[in-house]
């Protein structure tokens, strides 16, 4: 990391940073575990997280630099808070697909259960006065009032990953004051957007009315202000380059297209977890239109569908069946003996193979119906040293907002879509040059790193 604060930091979230396998640590993949890794060495701090059994250990193993303290829950305690409330209820909520809620009184009760294990371990943790805590995402959206009232003292912040609605459909929360009460317990929300925010701050307006005071960016509500800020976060720019470039990856990726016969084919790229707001099957009908509308592009163009299991709870099993068949009813309607028009794949790819799948492709696109920013988008930009692909991100995905250089697509106009993968696919060179140097150029400034410094700069402004 380029810079680190060596002030003592609790950083919360559901899930660890290191796991232990047969006695072995692994550090768990992701940017955020990466880009907070060397602040917590630095800082000496302590990360909690959920896990099964409770306890405090020293990370990382090979040099232990700071505390990771896991919060034990139990079965029910996870079916409840995680699969329950966080996952049936305010992750379709925050991505306005109110069809998918499903919600249990049981679930708000092991919401707060889970949330007061959390500030009390926190509590316990932070001796000092004024020590910062910052939470992570919506799994812990009322912990801040927990903390507040047995520690006003602690400078409390969180980023809220995924979306936040409009008023509109925020209202369908039955425990809304609750949920916009906890989190203006905090003295810092951030949000990927400022449209985010704007929805924030009109949900606060709207549910509280006279009894908050908005001014700013910031929030008085019964005494306490809270400043309401956009941080949309990013990738390790850096290291999906060096990734991209290595001879590995090279070699990797002609194997790639050897084994599946696509030499010589032209390539789309979507990577997604096997979820509804991805809006997989809205890139399986663009491909599907696209080969109806321009029949001059079967057998010389493949689209490639990483599709990554995720939550194994209804909707996204039901969800999993209609993208598998979609999939196999496309390649049914346009195979021929030597080439398939989609490659569907729900294999785990490690980030090194995906450096190289980005590169080589000729496209990738992003058909999200709704996303907080999508990073997949800028991981393929990170990856496109050659300047060769095109990014097409649907316009309800937060990188559409904030990456340069992009093509911006609507999924449910999947006619416009069709068309855009065939400009994609016939494209001047130059052109998309000129639109990939200009993406690379924005990510490589706004690194995973200066999201991390952006964030912790303005909680250490917070006094």
């Amino acid at each position: 990391m380029k810079t680190v604060s060596r002030e003592k930091l609790i950083v919360v979230s559901n899930r660890e940073p290191y796991t232990f396998k047969k006695g072995r640590a692994e550090k768990t993949v992701g940017g955020l575990v990466s880009a907070l890794d060397p602040v917590m060495r630095a800082s000496k701090g302590v990360w909690i997280a959920s896990g099964s059994d409770a306890g405090r250990v020293m990370v990382p193993p090979d040099d232990p630099s700071y505390t990771m303290r896991l919060v034990p829950l139990t079965q029910r305690d996870i079916e409840g808070y995680y699969n329950g409330y966080s996952n049936r209820f305010l992750w379709p909520l925050c991505h306005i697909t109110l069809d998918r809620i499903y919600l249990k009184k049981s679930y708000w009760q092991s919401y707060k259960k889970v949330n007061a294990l959390f500030a009390d371990a926190i509590v316990e943790e932070a001796r000092k006065k004024g020590t910062r805590v910052w939470l992570q995402d919506y799994h812990l959206a009322i912990c801040a009032a927990y903390i507040k009232e047995k520690r006003p003292d602690l400078k409390l912040s969180i980023f809220w990953h995924i979306p936040w609605p409009p008023h509109d459909v925020f209202r369908a929360c039955p425990q809304g004051r609750e949920i916009l009460e906890g989190l203006l317990a905090n003295d810092l929300i951030g949000f990927q957007l400022d449209s985010f925010c704007r929805n924030f701050m009109r949900c606060a307006a709207m549910e509280f009315g006279t009894s908050v005071e908005i001014k700013g960016r910031y929030i008085k509500y019964r005494g306490h202000i809270t400043k309401v800020k956009s941080f949309p976060i990013s990738v390790d720019f850096e290291w999906f380059e060096r990734a991209a470039l290595a001879r590995r990856s090279g070699r990797f990726f002609e194997r790639f297209k050897k084994e599946r016969k696509l030499d010589g084919v032209m390539l789309g790229l979507s990577v997604d977890r096997l979820e509804y707001t991805k809006g997989i099957i809205k890139s399986l009908e663009a491909v599907e239109f696209l080969f109806a509308k321009y029949p001059r592009f079967k057998g010389k163009f493949t689209f490639v569908q990483i599709a990554v299991p995720t939550r194994k709870v209804e909707p996204y099993l039901s969800y999993m069946e209609r993208v598998r068949k979609k999939a196999a009813a496309l390649n049914a309607r346009y195979s021929t003996a030597d080439w398939r028009p989609v490659e569907y794949m729900e294999s785990r790819f490690s980030h090194n193979d995906l450096a190289a799948l980005y590169r080589g492709a000729d496209f990738a696109m992003i058909s999200s119906v709704y996303d907080g920013m999508n990073l997949v988008a800028k991981e393929y930009v990170s990856s496109q040293v050659d300047l060769k692909g095109a990014l097409l991100v649907s316009e309800f995905a937060g990188a559409a907002e904030d990456v340069p250089g992009i093509t911006t697509i609507n999924p449910y106009d999947t006619e416009s879509c069709a068309d855009s993968i065939k400009e994609a696919l016939e494209a001047d060179p130059a052109k998309k040059r000129k639109a990939m140097g200009r993406a690379r150029a924005y990510v490589s400034r706004n690194d995973i790193y200066k999201w991390v410094e952006d964030v912790l700069g303005e909680m250490k402004g917070l006094g």
